[in-house]
């Protein structure tokens, strides 16, 4: 890519004339950004439990180098309180339905990033996840992705299937919400009407993302929690999604499956 050959110099009469010298165009916008104080990326974090990593998530976003959005919306009535925050550019919202789907839609009206990153609780991006999705934008053709994925307790068994999942993601285009899903901030709001369900917002999503342009699995590697599988063991906590994912593609309704996977905390459509 070319370089941006500019200098920085202070005239006497106090006017600033703004250079920096070898910079892509990716450095120069995140220069910018700090500049004017906008946020580049933003990033929505519904939590709806007491079991989420925001003390890691905000460590993590903190290796950016470019200004960061947070945005934590509450999904759980009872941690209204819960979560304070920390610095100008977090913010902590509540989202008065149940469901993910509708917490990203509380989230999604409070972004001021042109990059939005739809990030589970749980779950951990690298070091330079920013660069990482600024790197895969340059290509106008991209209008959003997700990273690959491991789990915070290795286990074989969890290598394989999230080998095999990668595999299955590359095949048929889906991305799901463990992965860090990000969008153009543009094309996410051409996208809120398929986020109006509890879950499977996120195939939803990436469906409509492939309406605008590619999607793409970055080779950087998110951090997730096993717990599901260490609470349920494998073949329980597999099945039961499986049995949910198959119900949908049948034409089941979000809102029915969410009854019956969430069966402790059902809600209404």
């Amino acid at each position: 890519m070319d370089k941006i050959n500019l200098t920085a110099t202070n005239s006497s009469d106090n006017n600033m004339f703004i250079h920096f010298r070898d910079k892509t165009p990716s450095e120069l916008y995140n220069v910018v950004h700090v500049m004017v104080g906008s946020p580049l990326i933003s990033v929505i974090t519904p939590i709806h439990t007491t079991n989420h990593k925001i003390p890691q998530i905000r460590k993590a976003l903190s290796s950016a180098t470019g200004p960061t959005q947070l945005i934590v919306v509450i999904n759980n009535p009872k941690l209204a309180n819960h979560i304070v925050p920390q610095g100008s550019n977090e913010l902590v919202v509540v989202a008065p339905r149940k469901g993910r789907g509708f917490a990203f839609l509380q989230g999604i009206a409070n972004i001021t990033g042109t990059t939005t990153m739809l990030l589970h609780s749980d779950t951990i991006p690298p070091i330079g996840w920013d660069q990482a999705i600024l790197t895969a934008l340059e290509d106008p053709q991209v209008v959003g992705g997700g990273f690959s994925m491991t789990y915070d307790t290795p286990k074989p068994y969890l290598d394989l299937g999230t080998w095999m999942i990668n595999q299955w993601i590359r095949i048929s285009g889906e991305l799901y919400g463990d992965r860090a899903m990000f969008v153009r901030s543009h094309i996410l709001k051409r996208c809120l009407s398929v986020l109006e369900v509890p879950l499977f917002e996120d195939v939803r999503l990436a469906q409509c993302m492939r309406k605008y342009g590619k999607v793409v699995l970055l080779k950087e590697k998110v951090v997730t929690s096993a717990e599901n599988y260490r609470k349920h063991g494998l073949m329980g906590y597999t099945g039961k999604f499986l049995l949910c994912r198959i119900w949908y593609a049948l034409g089941g309704s979000p809102f029915q499956i969410y009854n019956a996977y969430y069966s402790s905390r059902k809600l209404e459509r």
